[in-house]
């Protein structure tokens, strides 16, 4: 199975390049791309518009279906090698819990979080509303 990393183009947000210049979080995914031949090597690089990290670009996350995600931030077109690396053996592994100790040592600090996949059974049902067990009354002149 092949690894799938998300990153922001929109890094750094705080600090946007010259007109017709492109923004570090657009390096960083265009440094990837040239390693990976493209899209269409064995780590899927997916480009978004904002990971909420903002006050540590450029950011990226490794995500997929029922395993952890783990996000990065601080990032530079330089980490793409190690960055592919990681994805590659988060794409390997079951759960994505891959071992912090077999991240390349100068990406180990980028790791801004890991999120455990959602358990099933773990949140309560979600109650029916309608019209007559709606939680939040309707305004004045806006209800039925």
């Amino acid at each position: 199975m092949s690894g799938r990393i998300f990153v922001c183009t929109t890094c750094n947000r705080y600090s946007p390049p010259p007109p017709g210049e492109p923004t570090p979080g657009s390096c960083l995914a265009e440094a990837m791309i040239e390693i990976e031949g493209g899209r269409k090597g064995s780590v899927a690089i997916r480009t978004v518009v904002c990971l909420n990290n903002c006050p540590k670009p450029c950011a990226a996350a490794l995500r997929e279906p029922g395993k952890y995600i783990i996000r990065f931030s601080g990032l530079t077109a330089n980490d793409a090698p190690a960055l592919l690396e990681v994805a590659e053996r988060y794409g390997a592994s079951a759960d994505g819990d891959v071992p912090l100790e077999t991240f390349p040592a100068d990406l180990r600090s980028k790791v801004a979080g890991r999120i455990p996949p959602p358990v099933r059974g773990a949140l309560p049902p979600v109650p029916e509303h309608g019209p007559v067990h709606d939680p939040v009354p309707a305004l004045p002149g806006f209800g039925p």
